[in-house]
């Protein structure tokens, strides 16, 4: 009788692979480890699905051990080719009060870490990590840009939090900030720091993500113009990594005059998705500013003359398929034009959080114009639309910041109930129909509360709630057990 082989001849060793997942899917993440440390075997059997969960998307900040974590990771010639999607999420140290209140040993690592923040923009060293980790990546694909953590680490039922968050926090006595700081609000700069750094080392590693995504969830952050220059000598690296991007998801501060991104428009002018978030800081109005300000430009012909010597020759995005604009209150008018411009070639349209504001008079009487709005989309030459997503869209008056009217939609034809959030939300295609009849659709199960006018301080200037989710972000997270196994 041979000697038992302890690897090979263990049952669980035996157990087939996609079983073998079913059982460690829902252990927690110390369990898991303790699981791929007993066993080579089982270690062997387990690397794709650990590495395709833990590393296929992470999270880092900027601090230098997250930071090196990122490189280490991409010179790890098995664990490398897995990280396909890096995050840089906004962790930071901030300008707390309560700071002040840390014991003295507490209060030091507190300095330190802020000061190694603010060196990494200052000396460069941000860029350098980034661009050394970037160049490294064999399947780099996306490279984004949040100030969240996704909620989907089903495993522990908690949050993929940025690499050295939790220690950092730990060892500190105090959370990290992810958002704007308190008093500043939009003249708040850091992500615009960041998107500069990340775009930056993107020109220096050679790079080829074919998608750039920022997705900023506090409504009082955005991206300022400045964000988007780009240095004459950066033109010739930059130029052909913007050009291969596919998808380009960007946050807007509103406050700022927009210029300097038509150059980066431009560039990356073979985009098939373009997401457009106006995020906003006080009332609707305010989100009127940049809005028409960028779609007047947007939506020239490319044959078109600038506006003037400062701004670019208009850019047609001959490639674009699907185009979500949000955070925006804006007259009918310009959003149809915008559409229409990219309509010979625009299959998917997606709005959200955006507000249809008629001129004074119009909006004096109860009537819908989103109803005009579409009855205009069908009619549009060429349109070639299959798929039309809405998601909290509004009746607004102008320059009245407490007035709009939410448009929500009538539960399904057989009467079946629907969660309040779908109330919110409606999807349609032309999978079965034609455009005119999902425009019919659409239109019949709009319901307008006039009767429920908002005014004063009854409701919330901007129409929402603070538990709403509040951008076109999307929590795909890290939990694909599915797409593996498939």
């Amino acid at each position: 009788m041979g000697a038992i082989n302890p690897q090979e001849d263990s049952y669980l060793a035996q157990v087939p692979v996609e079983l073998l997942l079913r059982i460690t899917r829902w252990i927690r993440t110390s369990d898991l480890a303790n699981v791929r440390l007993s066993c080579k075997c089982l270690e062997r059997n387990l690397f794709n699905f650990f590495a395709h969960e833990f590393f296929r998307k992470r999270q880092f900040m900027v601090s230098v051990q997250s930071l090196q974590t990122l490189v280490s990771i991409s010179k790890h010639s098995t664990l490398a080719p897995f990280l396909k999607h890096v995050i840089i999420c906004t962790d930071r140290v901030g300008n707390s009060w309560e700071a002040n209140k840390l014991p003295a040993e507490k209060h030091r690592i507190w300095l330190r870490a802020k000061a190694e923040q603010n060196n990494l923009f200052a000396t460069g060293l941000l860029r350098d990590m980034l661009a050394e980790a970037f160049a490294a990546l064999p399947h780099l694909g996306t490279v984004d840009l949040r100030d969240f953590n996704s909620e989907t680490r089903n495993r522990d039922n908690g949050s993929w939090r940025s690499y050295g968050a939790v220690t950092l926090e730990e060892s500190i006595g105090l959370k990290l900030q992810t958002g704007v700081d308190n008093g500043q609000l939009m003249s708040d700069t850091y992500p615009t720091r960041v998107f500069t750094a990340i775009i930056s080392a993107l020109g220096a590693s050679g790079a080829q993500p074919n998608t750039i995504e920022v997705n900023l969830r506090d409504k009082n952050w955005g991206l300022h113009d400045s964000a988007f220059a780009i240095p004459p000598p950066l033109e010739p690296k930059l130029g052909p990594i913007l050009a291969n991007l596919k998808t380009l998801h960007l946050c807007f501060c509103i406050k700022d005059h927009f210029f300097m991104i038509h150059d980066f428009l431009t560039m990356a002018r073979n985009v098939t998705w373009l997401r457009l978030n106006f995020n906003h800081q006080s009332s609707p109005h305010d989100r009127t500013e940049l809005g028409p300000v960028l779609f007047k430009w947007l939506e020239q012909p490319e044959s078109d003359t600038p506006l003037n010597d400062i701004d670019r020759k208009p850019v047609s995005f001959p490639n674009l398929e699907r185009l979500d604009i949000g955070w925006i209150s804006v007259a009918p008018q310009p959003l149809l034009t915008l559409i229409t411009k990219f309509s010979p070639t625009l299959k998917h349209l997606c709005l959200r959080r955006v507000s249809l504001c008629h001129s004074e008079r119009d909006s004096q009487t109860e009537t819908n114009p989103w109803v005009a709005f579409f009855n205009s989309l069908k009619k549009v030459r060429g349109i070639k639309l299959r798929v039309l997503e809405l998601s909290d869209i509004y009746h607004g008056k102008p320059k009245i910041a407490h007035w709009q009217d939410l448009i929500t939609f009538e539960a399904d034809q057989d009467g079946s109930k629907k969660p309040l959030w779908a109330h919110k939300n409606w999807r349609g295609t032309t999978d079965r129909v034609s455009l005119a009849a999902m425009i019919k659709s659409v239109n019949s199960s709009m319901v307008c509360p006039w009767q429920h006018r908002y005014s004063g301080s009854d409701v919330d200037m901007d129409g929402d709630s603070e538990d709403d989710e509040d951008d076109f972000s999307e929590d795909d997270g890290h939990d694909e057990m599915d797409e593996l196994e498939e």
